[in-house]
């Protein structure tokens, strides 16, 4: 009986002091249930006060001119730029409102972790801004190549540029990733090691291709020192006279009606003979 009553005891003084507790977090609890729904409701009056700010200073059109409504668009976001501000305002009021609430409660652990992520916000706010002035400086870029290149009748313009533009994207984006807190040492390696083995074949591929061309033009410097305009001559069994030179080709008049051009190199690998020389 008295082993019972023991158990009893033990019983009723655990409910006791769970009461107790209870009722000394209580007031807390209700302290920061009333800071939540208090903060809600100033952060939801203050997020839309901004956006009608902002629709008042016409900042959406101001969005739209600059491209940033496309770019939003784009990344799938069919909000205006002062109904999206308004919700970054709110949310960025609530954490706080929740850290307030945390800390009333005696949540260190919450408060805390939430602190750190509204500390890391402005570095993850001015990554993006980065990011999108490079943006749009690389487009800038690519459309003054492309731009330049066409007027000057150069077609290989469309892949310089855009090779230009993709190249200034990616560093671009590692910049904003490592201003974000990203370490980027692995990617920025392997991106070297990339770019360069791109580079590299792009430079033997280009140099196979226009060997021949490189090597009129090496012809035509050193020719124009053995023959001249006016010259009749005979090359390779083509006899005629030079009426033209420039740095690829020479031109022969081997008839009255009919012209003939050949590549430099030819009066570089293969004898000359000089028939008449008016200059002689």
């Amino acid at each position: 009986m008295n082993e019972s009553s023991g158990y009893t005891y033990l019983f009723l003084d655990s409910l006791e002091g769970m009461a107790r507790s209870a009722l000394a977090v209580l007031p807390r609890l209700l302290a920061a249930v009333f800071i939540l729904l208090v903060g809600w409701l100033i952060a939801r009056l203050l997020a839309r006060g901004l956006a009608r700010v902002l629709r008042a200073t016409r900042f959406d059109r101001l969005a739209e001119r600059s491209g940033i409504t496309d770019l939003l668009h784009k990344a799938s976001v069919q909000d205006s730029a002062s109904v999206l501000l308004g919700r970054l305002l709110y949310y960025l009021l609530m954490l706080i409102v929740v850290i307030t609430a945390a800390d009333t409660v005696g949540w260190t652990a919450v408060s805390t972790e939430i602190s750190k992520l509204l500390a890391y916000l402005p570095r993850l706010l001015s990554a993006l801004i980065f990011f999108v002035v490079g943006f749009y400086i690389a487009t800038f870029i690519r459309d003054v190549i492309r731009g330049a290149t066409s007027s000057l009748g150069i077609s290989a313009g469309r892949i310089v540029s855009s090779v230009v533009y993709y190249l200034l994207l990616v560093i671009v984006t590692l910049t904003a990733l490592e201003q974000g807190g990203v370490d980027t040492s692995i990617i920025t390696s392997n991106m070297l090691v990339i770019v360069g083995a791109i580079m590299l074949a792009a430079a033997i591929a280009y140099g196979l291709a226009s060997r021949h061309v490189l090597t009129n033009i090496l012809a035509g410097y050193f020719t124009r020192r053995t023959v001249r305009v006016g010259q009749l001559v005979e090359v390779d069994g083509q006899r005629g006279r030079i009426t033209a030179m420039s740095g690829l080709s020479i031109t022969l008049q081997v008839s009255p009606t009919e012209t003939l051009i050949l590549p430099t190199q030819l009066f570089i690998t293969h004898p000359v003979l000089v028939v008449e020389d008016p200059a002689a």
